[in-house]
């Protein structure tokens, strides 16, 4: 879309503060329309959220500065003054999303000549309040979609796509024995979704509530991009395994893996398993917005995955062996780390479960 419903909504503020200013001879009209450039919300949820204290604002700023004029008059000095206390009155109270607009307002009437201070001051003011409303009319009016329900309704399709690739990415490790040729997939339609996704949080942040649980979203994205990230990384490890191998053996000592590194195949294998079962416990909990219970770390399968590289070491050795070792201790890490993160976004649903049975 190349004009977006904020360009629109600008370009619509601005007219109708000028037309406003123009049928009732209000002047300056340009402080209406720069009022109202300042004013315009980004979205559904901070052009309602922040209508009153938008007003509030600009009512302290349209106070004050007429006090601040008529008793010490204009200058620099108290322009400056007068922005530094607005941001402290305005952090003090909790409109620190009004205090540029405020500012705003300050340096226009502040401004006005001296000789003829309060009738201009009150003109400006004026102007600066017929632009401010017409933003919170066309805000309420013309505002833009809700990013919310577009970004919660993408969200699974990221969680779905990115743990299928780090899984795919395992699974083909843990079969790159049976390779002969290995090409390594590109992940940019999963970056691109997870950009995607990215800015519609930015843009829906704002309308989350406490019931969306945002700290779980943040770590629903972050698991995203550990998938993708480490995914990619576990891929070109397969692909240099599968060319190392390609070019060290004969056809015959390719298809000849020790009974000590297949069992710690086996064992990734098992843990692929595991992980391929959580993740659809996620995916599930995800869509529901509950979950089958509380998780823990398998500690026993780890501490056999221990054991059995312990049993490879000892009967091993060579640069062969040790970048082997490398790469399986590599994936074995990446394999806990989504174990981790992926228990942890359980427990969260779990937890957010129980709080709203309990209420």
């Amino acid at each position: 879309m190349l004009i977006g419903a904020r360009t629109i909504k600008t370009g619509l503020a601005v007219a109708a503060s000028l037309f406003i200013c123009k049928v009732f001879n209000i002047e300056p009209a340009s402080f209406a329309a720069i009022t109202a450039v300042v004013n315009m919300q980004p979205s559904v949820s901070k052009s309602l959220t922040n209508a009153w204290e938008q007003i509030g604002v600009h009512l302290l700023a349209v106070a004050f500065s007429l006090i601040i004029g008529l008793l010490f008059g204009t200058n620099p000095l108290f322009i400056g003054a007068m922005a530094v206390f607005l941001i402290l009155l305005c952090n003090w109270i909790g409109w620190s999303n009004g205090i540029v607009m405020g500012i705003v307002s300050i340096i226009f009437i502040l401004d006005s000549p001296r000789e003829t201070f309060l009738i201009n001051a009150l003109s400006r003011s004026l102007s600066i309040f017929v632009g401010l409303g017409v933003a919170l009319l066309i805000n309420r009016i013309l505002a833009p979609p809700k990013y919310k329900s577009k970004f919660l309704s993408t969200l699974p399709s990221l969680v779905l796509l990115t743990s299928n690739y780090f899984l795919d990415s395992l699974r083909t490790f843990i079969h790159a024995g049976d390779l002969t040729y290995y090409e390594k997939p590109d992940p940019q339609e999963q970056n691109d979704l997870l950009e995607e996704v990215t800015n519609l949080y930015d843009h829906a942040r704002e309308e989350m509530a406490f019931e969306d649980n945002p700290p779980f979203i943040e770590r629903l994205l972050e698991i995203c991009r550990g998938f993708i990230e480490r995914g990619e990384s576990i891929n070109q490890m397969t692909a240099q395994r599968v060319t190392r191998r390609r070019e060290s053996y004969s056809p015959a000592e390719l298809e000849a893996i020790t009974a000590e590194f297949q069992g710690i195949i086996e064992i990734l294998s098992v843990g692929y398993e595991k992980l391929a079962g959580l993740i659809s416990s996620l995916h599930l909990g995800i869509s529901d917005k509950k979950s089958p219970g509380f998780h823990q770390e398998d500690i026993v399968y780890w501490e056999l995955f221990d054991q059995a590289i312990d049993e490879w070491n000892r009967k091993v050795s060579g640069v062969f062996y040790l970048r082997a070792l490398m790469e399986v201790s590599v994936v074995a890490t990446e394999l806990r780390w989504a174990n981790r993160r992926t228990i942890t976004l359980l427990n969260m649903i779990n937890k957010q479960t129980k709080k709203r049975v309990g209420k």
